[in-house]
């Protein structure tokens, strides 16, 4: 090895290779050292001998691949395991078995190239090798990848944010997008009403001579004053006591067939957790996916929990060989109703059904045990009734329940 350098570069490499031939604090100088005290040949002599069989192996050995890589595996491991002191740092290390990955996956398309598991050998060779030039760009471009990567993430976790406040706002206002209105309005206009209001309550006692004064105050606001004032007064004083109760007067307005049959019918009532009939009391042939439900367990609503109604929209299914007939029973009624609350499913056939929260005060009504349960009926083949009754959960031996948990998030 010659020792005069014109190039500063040079005289660096070289310097470092004499260093791992020479110096024994490094693990190669001293696996030289005793080849060289065993075989009697100088130290320099005996790595030039070495790197000529192993060019020679690389270059026309049908085994070039498996010296190559294990000779790239043994040495970064006794690197690690058995000389820690002379290890490279973590970057270092990252950086060679990327790249050895790399190109270990492209090794027989690239061993056409002449020479090529010698070209790899010394391209590793030259990432620790000063000046380090390899090694420098190569970190180069990981770093600017990574800060990249992280003024991505900083830009989406910040659109995140700033949309995230829009979104749950639309998301508790989506269920009841015109209700909101009507509770920040009235109030105003009822405030006002009250001082008619009185007027009117001593004029009912003598109708006929006082008819004519009640139509002239009541000239500026013919239908709207009178339709307002008896419907908020009364859901005032009762807010404070519960909230649930004040519901009942308007929560059937919600249900454009009619009254909800759960407000009026006991038959509809949870009355205990063990109330009713459930699956283990169905006989081994039949399936108790005859019915399917979506969702199959619970039913979450989002809070705010003042508007009149929440409404959840479910799915049904008839999944059986037979006509289906149900019934939705609650332990909260009239504060969680569904509708429909029965009826007649025929084969195939899928309804839906609204489950609806009324509004209710947080912290006066204890709500962990609500839920709502389908009691439903395989009816026989011979039953062509189209009509719902409760006769039919009454002699049938296919007698099931679904319970579905109702739960809030504030």
């Amino acid at each position: 090895m010659s020792e005069n350098c014109s190039d500063n570069n040079c005289c660096e490499s070289l310097e470092w290779l004499r260093e791992r031939i020479h110096n024994k604090k490094h693990f190669t100088a001293r696996f030289i050292g005793q080849i060289s005290d065993a075989s009697g040949m100088d130290a320099e002599l005996v790595v030039k001998v070495l790197a000529g069989a192993l060019s020679v192996i690389l270059a026309f050995s049908v085994h070039a691949h498996f010296f190559a890589n294990s000779l790239l595996v043994a040495v970064p491991a006794l690197l690690i395991f058995v000389f820690p002191a002379e290890k490279p740092s973590d970057d270092s290390l990252f950086i060679f078995f990327s790249l050895f990955g790399l190109l270990t996956v492209l090794d027989r398309s690239l061993e056409k190239i002449p020479c090529y598991y010698i070209l790899k050998l010394a391209l590793f060779v030259l990432l620790y090798i000063p000046p380090y030039v390899l090694h420098k760009k190569i970190s180069e471009l990981i770093q600017e990848q990574l800060k990249k990567q992280k003024s991505n993430e900083n830009v989406s976790e910040m659109t995140r944010s700033q949309r995230s406040v829009p979104k749950t706002n639309q998301s508790t206002r989506t269920a009841v997008s015109a209700l909101p209105p009507p509770p920040q309005e009235n109030p105003k206009p009822v405030e006002q009403a009250p001082p008619p209001v009185s007027h009117p309550v001593p004029v009912e006692q003598p109708p006929p001579a006082e008819q004519v004064p009640i139509q002239q105050v009541s000239a500026p606001e013919p239908s709207s004053a009178p339709a307002l004032v008896p419907a908020d007064p009364t859901p005032e004083p009762k807010l404070p006591s519960s909230r649930s109760r004040s519901d009942l007067a308007g929560g059937s307005q919600r249900f454009k067939a009619g009254p909800n049959p759960m407000q009026s019918n006991s038959f509809y009532n949870l009355k205990s957790e063990s109330d009713g009939f459930n699956s283990r009391a169905v006989s081994p042939g039949n399936n108790l996916n005859d019915m399917l439900f979506r969702p199959t367990e619970k039913l979450v609503f989002n809070a705010p929990f003042d508007y009149d109604n929440l409404t959840y929209h479910m799915k049904i299914t008839n999944n059986s060989h037979h006509r289906i007939a149900y019934a939705v029973k609650g332990n909260a009624v009239p504060r969680v109703m569904a509708n429909p609350a029965f009826g007649i499913l025929e084969l195939g056939e899928e309804r839906i059904v609204a489950v609806s929260v009324q509004k209710f005060a947080w912290n006066d009504i204890d709500f962990h045990k609500d839920r709502i349960a389908f009691d439903y009926v395989l009816l026989p083949d011979d039953n062509k009734d189209k009509d719902f009754s409760m006769g039919m959960f009454q002699h049938s031996d296919t007698k099931r329940r679904k319970n579905i948990r109702i739960e809030y998030n504030p």
